[in-house]
């Protein structure tokens, strides 16, 4: 059985996950989503209205039960507003202009987690997808310079409450879509223990394509998870961003 260790700290990562991705953002395309909005003077943008039609189109940009084994189930979503976004920020106001500037329009997010069955099967825990809308590309790709910098500069150990420390590797990203970002962070076992056969490891992944940016954060078990289903999830999320905007 997966032990409650393993259940905390897993649960530890999708909180990371939801801090480190909450300014995601991300916009429409031209076959019938959303249209890009162009800026307007230095620095400022036209804001394209939300509507229920960006909202579908965010829904169909992250993972969904399709994409992932049988037995996980959708345990959270939420839209993220740019208000909603910047209030994680400490500087909340220059955080929002910061939004309104790269065109941000919405952002979306869902969590699944895994079955008991699941989880000492496959050793697969939780998983966090979001994606966000801007309205233009150069908006989304600095978006994503952005987040690419906030995950370098993290101190995961203490983010994920692991005194032991934790390995980061930054595995070579497949080129499936326009920019992306793939950490691997691993939790090293205490000083006193053994190298363990398993380790709770999360996979941070950042994606951008065309006008809109995705996150994925994957936390499961290695020794007991394979490897091929974590790139099966990973390809699902970047292939759905291509779909949309190819």
């Amino acid at each position: 059985m997966v032990t409650r260790l393993w259940l905390a700290v897993g649960s530890l990562l999708i909180a990371a996950a939801f801090g480190l991705v909450a300014g995601v953002g991300c916009n429409g395309d031209d076959e019938g989503g959303v249209t890009p909005t162009p800026a307007t003077g230095e620095g400022t943008v036209t804001p394209t209205p939300v509507t229920g039609e960006v909202e579908a189109q965010l829904e169909q940009l992250v993972l969904q039960l399709d994409d992932l084994p049988q037995g996980v189930i959708q345990a959270d979503d939420r839209f993220v507003t740019n208000d909603v976004s910047a209030a994680t920020s400490e500087d909340s106001a220059q955080r929002l202009a910061l939004l309104e500037e790269w065109g941000r329009i919405l952002g979306y997010d869902v969590t699944y987690q895994s079955s008991p069955e699941v989880m000492d099967r496959m050793g697969l825990l939780l998983v966090n997808s979001t994606s966000s809308l801007y309205s233009s590309e150069d908006g989304a790709s600095a978006s994503f310079d952005d987040a690419v910098e906030a995950a370098g500069v993290t101190d995961w150990a203490s983010v994920l409450g692991a005194d032991q420390g934790v390995d980061v590797e930054e595995l070579v990203s497949p080129n499936w879509v326009d920019e992306m970002l793939w950490l691997r962070i691993k939790v090293k076992p205490a000083a006193e223990e053994e190298p363990p056969e398993e380790s709770l490891t999360s996979d941070m992944i950042v994606f951008r394509q065309g006008p809109a940016r995705g996150s994925l954060q994957i936390a499961w078990i290695m020794g007991r998870t394979s490897s091929d289903l974590i790139v099966q999830i990973a390809e699902a999320q970047a292939q759905r961003l291509k779909d949309t905007f190819p």
